[in-house]
């Protein structure tokens, strides 16, 4: 940054109105990297009256013409209450001079962090704002597919495990665990002929998934997955059932 020819500028300014100007910012498109635009930044939050605000303009275009900066460097004064308007309602040009712009005097610290909100893309309606979303995008879509899939998983396992209390409750069991419930159906029915040893293995097969995603093991499944529990759980359920019939 070269701002060896506007300093005298800024250092005069701010110590004849510390308490006005709130902040100066340059912007620079030459790779010399001297000022094209001085940008003032006018505290009307306080009584400042217009008397005030035209002394600094005339001041300021003075010490500019004696410094033979007129013409080459535009000198451009905004109140506080004004900028911030432009800000709220997404003045493309207001975002562009905080972009590009190089702090030359920020005491209250207000340029720098609305410059690094600005880059960060959390200043609604500007570009940054925007690749941000989009670079956010995938990730929310992530998000929601978890939490479907979570919720299938809540469900059939819930499905599963109420469905095989019903008929072990009807031979005698207490309510099982749904990690005892295996065992308590190889016991009952699978050694008694009642039951496939594959239906137990539905079971399993739905409450490891469900713990897994619990645990953080997994964070996703895939649809035919999903369907292939489904289908599961499904025929698990129908076959306790048949077996709450048959007891």
């Amino acid at each position: 940054m070269n701002d060896k020819k506007v300093r005298p500028l800024i250092d005069k300014l701010t110590k004849n109105y510390p308490t006005v100007i709130k902040s100066i910012w340059m912007t620079s498109s030459s790779e010399s990297g001297e000022a094209d635009t001085i940008i003032f930044l006018l505290d009307d939050t306080e009584q400042v009256d217009s008397i005030t605000t035209n002394e600094i303009k005339l001041q300021a275009q003075k010490l500019a013409k004696s410094l033979k900066l007129r013409g080459k460097t535009d000198l451009i004064f905004y109140k506080l209450s004004d900028y911030w308007e432009l800000i709220r309602h997404g003045s493309p040009v207001t975002f562009t001079e905080i972009r590009d712009g190089i702090p030359l005097y920020d005491p209250s610290g207000f340029f720098l962090p609305l410059k690094k909100l600005l880059l960060e893309g959390r200043v609604p309606g500007t570009k940054e704002a925007m690749r941000s979303l989009i670079q956010q995008s995938p990730l929310r879509l992530l998000r929601i597919e978890r939490v479907h899939t979570v919720s299938i998983m809540d469900a059939l396992s819930s499905a599963v495990v109420d469905a095989a209390q019903a008929p072990l409750m009807n031979v005698g069991v207490s309510p099982p665990t749904p990690k005892s419930v295996p065992d308590q159906l190889r016991i009952h029915f699978v050694r008694k002929r009642k039951l496939s040893p594959e239906y137990v293995k539905y079971y399993e097969d739905v409450i490891k998934t469900w713990k897994k995603l619990e645990h953080g093991e997994l964070k996703i499944l895939k649809p035919e997955k999903i369907d292939e529990l489904v289908e599961k759980a499904t025929r698990f359920v129908e076959k306790m059932e048949e077996l709450m019939q048959k007891i």
